[in-house]
C-alpha cells in the first residue's frame, strides 16, 4: 500500500472535508512521473483558450481551492466535476492542474447531412447510462436529516430546556429562539453550532439477526447556532430543522458531513457468486420502515474495522429460503458515512423490497 519514492514527490493533498472519524478510501496507484511531478493519473496539459487554471501546491484541497475561487468551500463538487481526470476528490498531487473556470466556447456552426430516408436507421434501444461524470451521492436532506445510533447516550452534555415562546409552542422549527443547558462554564460560546437529535425510541435497538444490543437509534432533526453564553446556560437559534424540535431533545457539535461523489458501478450481475469481501447485515431504517426503495437511507453493521469508505457500494441480498439454491440479489447501496460499528448507506438500485436483516456484500 505504500510506495518508496523521493518524499519531495511523495506528499498528498488529503481533503479535509472527511471527518477524523471516517475512513477514507487508499491511494489511487501507481504514481509515475509528469514533467517534474509524480501523481496517478494523466492530467491534461492543453486548456481551452480563456481558462483559469490552478496548479495544485502542498496544502491544496478542493475545499480550500472552491473557497478562494469560487467563494464557498461547499462547490468542491463542482471543481472535482470540471476535472474528471481526478479519479478520487479525497487525493490530489501537486503539479496537477485544477481547472477553476471554463471559457465559453463559441459552437462550431453545424452542417446538416442530408440522409436518404430509406438508408435512416431506426433509433438504438435506451440502455442504462453506468459511469460518466461524478455525482453527489445523496442529496444534503437525506444525509443531515438521519441520525446516529448511539450506545453510550453519557456524550450528550446539552440539551434544549426552554424556548422563548415556551408558553405558546410544544414544537419549535427554523427562526425559533431556545435555551441551552449549558453556557460559558461549560466552554460554549457564541457562534458555537450544534446538531439537534431527538430519541425515536424508549428501547434499545436489537441487531435483527443475532438480537444483541445494537444501542439507541437518534434521529437529526435539526441544528442550532448560539447566539450567547451565559455562565450556565445559552441562547441559541435554531438555523435549520427537518423535523419539530422539542424541549429535552439532544445537542452534539456540528460538524459538516461530506457528501461523496461517485461514478456509479456496473450493476450486480444475479449471475455473480459471492466475491469473498466483507458481508454484513440492514440493521435499521428510520421510522423503522421495514421495506425501503431507491433513496431510502439505512444503517449496515460493517464500519471502519471492515474497511469501509464513503462513496463505496455494496450489494443487497438474502439466502435462498430453497435449500440449495443461488442466493436472492435484491439491490444496491452507497456508503455514506462510516462509524466504527456501523455505516449508513443510501439504496441505489432495487429490484425487490429491502428488508432489515438483508445481508450486503461490498462491491
Amino acid at each position: 500500500m505504500k510506495i518508496k519514492i523521493p518524499v519531495a514527490f511523495a506528499v498528498l493533498a488529503l481533503l479535509p472535508c472527511l471527518a477524523a472519524s471516517q475512513s477514507v478510501a487508499p491511494p489511487p496507484q501507481p504514481l509515475h512521473l509528469v514533467g517534474d511531478h509524480w501523481t496517478p493519473y494523466d492530467p491534461p496539459a492543453d486548456f481551452p483558450e480563456g481558462s483559469q487554471v490552478h496548479t495544485i501546491v502542498k496544502g491544496d484541497t478542493l475545499w480550500d481551492l472552491a473557497q478562494t475561487y469560487l467563494g464557498d468551500p461547499y462547490l468542491w463538487p463542482q471543481l472535482w466535476e470540471r476535472n474528471p481526470y481526478i479519479r478520487d476528490s479525497h487525493w490530489i498531487y501537486p503539479g496537477d492542474p485544477v481547472v477553476i473556470d471554463l471559457a465559453v466556447v463559441e459552437p462550431e456552426p453545424v452542417v446538416e447531412e442530408v440522409v436518404p430516408e430509406e438508408v435512416v436507421a431506426p433509433p438504438p434501444e435506451p440502455e442504462e447510462v453506468v459511469g460518466g461524470v461524478p455525482h453527489p451521492l445523496a442529496s444534503s436532506a437525506e444525509i443531515y436529516c438521519f441520525g446516529r445510533l448511539i450506545k453510550d447516550e453519557s456524550i450528550f452534555s446539552f440539551s434544549i430546556n426552554s424556548a422563548e415562546r415556551i408558553q405558546f409552542q410544544d414544537h419549535y422549527s427554523e427562526g425559533d429562539v431556545v435555551y441551552v443547558d449549558g453556557g460559558a462554564e461549560q466552554g460554549i460560546k457564541a457562534g458555537d453550532r450544534f446538531f439537534i437529535l431527538h430519541r425515536a425510541e424508549k428501547i434499545r435497538l436489537q441487531h435483527p439477526v443475532s438480537g444483541s444490543s445494537i444501542g439507541h437509534p437518534y434521529p437529526y432533526v435539526g441544528q442550532l447556532k448560539i447566539l450567547c453564553a451565559q455562565e450556565n446556560s445559552s441562547i441559541a437559534e435554531i438555523t435549520f430543522a427537518c423535523d419539530f424540535v422539542s424541549l429535552g431533545d439532544v445537542l452534539l457539535p456540528f460538524r459538516p458531513i461530506p457528501i461523496p461523489l461517485v461514478i456509479d458501478p456496473d450493476p450486480t450481475d444475479r449471475c455473480d457468486a459471492a466475491n469473498g469481501k466483507a458481508t454484513g447485515y440492514v440493521i435499521y431504517s428510520k421510522d423503522f420502515v421495514m421495506t425501503s426503495g431507491i433513496g431510502q437511507v439505512l444503517m449496515i453493521d460493517l464500519g471502519e474495522p471492515e474497511g469501509l469508505y464513503p462513496g463505496q457500494f455494496a450489494t443487497i441480498f438474502r439466502d435462498n429460503p430453497v435449500e440449495g439454491m443461488p442466493r436472492l440479489i435484491v439491490g444496491e447501496l452507497g456508503i455514506l458515512t462510516v462509524e466504527e460499528e456501523y455505516s449508513t448507506a443510501i439504496i441505489t438500485r432495487g429490484w425487490s423490497p429491502i428488508l432489515m436483516g438483508d445481508r450486503v456484500e461490498l462491491k
